[in-house]
């Protein structure tokens, strides 16, 4: 291997991290906000939504991380639940606003997981799909979610398994509605951003230890999903 092959390799990791770093610490833009609604959104929900039906009950939920609402709007008409969102993105609360509309029991709240502006206890259950990677201190994250729930809640998170394989991504994308022309490099750029900043099975398991002994880790079969599941002290 030439010098200048490992020199171009070294330019194009820092670039892919550097990548990733953009692309999932901060707050979606407009634009993305839109395209994630449009194209991944949906498909994730259908993935999501069972996993947090099967482990959360009561009828006030907190969903951290709630992009534009789909989720929430699922839960709130299964558990017959009012379901507060949290999202740091203007974007996305105005697409909650509108599940509103549509009758759906949701409040949009503005806000971020290290701070959740609520007072302790207040949730029967919290849940969070896909943003935990999006947390700057996760740790601390999970430490509000512990937080705001009542004794003996459950907080159960729903996020990419960071060691996932490209065929594992591959199977999320064939039921997403990224046109399929598209797939392909979709898949490539999720594996070297998305999957990059993803925690591993180890790493979701360091976040949560430091605050609860209680809780499990779990693969979602056939997807590059896993699933966090803590439950509150009595």
């Amino acid at each position: 291997m030439s010098q200048e092959t490992v020199a171009e390799r070294s330019t194009k990791r820092r670039i892919y991290e550097r990548l990733a770093e953009v692309v999932c610490r901060r707050a979606f833009s407009s634009p993305e906000a839109l395209a994630y609604e449009l194209t991944i959104a949906p498909s994730l929900a259908k993935i999501v939504a069972p996993e947090f039906l099967a482990r959360i009950d009561g009828t006030l939920i907190l969903d951290v991380g709630c992009g534009g609402g789909i989720i929430a709007a699922l839960l709130s008409e299964n558990l017959r639940a009012m379901v507060v969102g949290v999202d740091p993105s203007k974007s996305q609360m105005r697409r909650v606003k509108r599940q509103t509309n549509r009758g759906h029991r949701i409040h949009g709240v503005q806000g971020y997981a290290a701070s959740l502006p609520f007072v302790n206890n207040s949730f029967d259950g919290v849940v969070s799909s896909c943003a935990f990677k999006h947390w700057p201190d996760p740790s601390e994250g999970i430490a509000e979610c512990l937080r705001v729930v009542r004794p003996g809640g459950r907080i159960v998170i729903v996020e990419i398994d960071g060691a996932s394989s490209p065929g594992e991504f591959w199977s999320f994308a064939k039921k997403s509605r990224v046109p399929i022309g598209m797939r392909n490099a979709y898949v490539r750029f999720a594996m070297r951003t998305v999957v990059g900043v993803a925690p591993t099975h180890d790493e979701l398991t360091e976040a949560v230890a430091r605050w609860s002994e209680d809780f499990t880790v779990a693969h979602i079969d056939g997807s590059p999903f896993h699933v966090l599941t803590i439950k509150s002290s009595e």
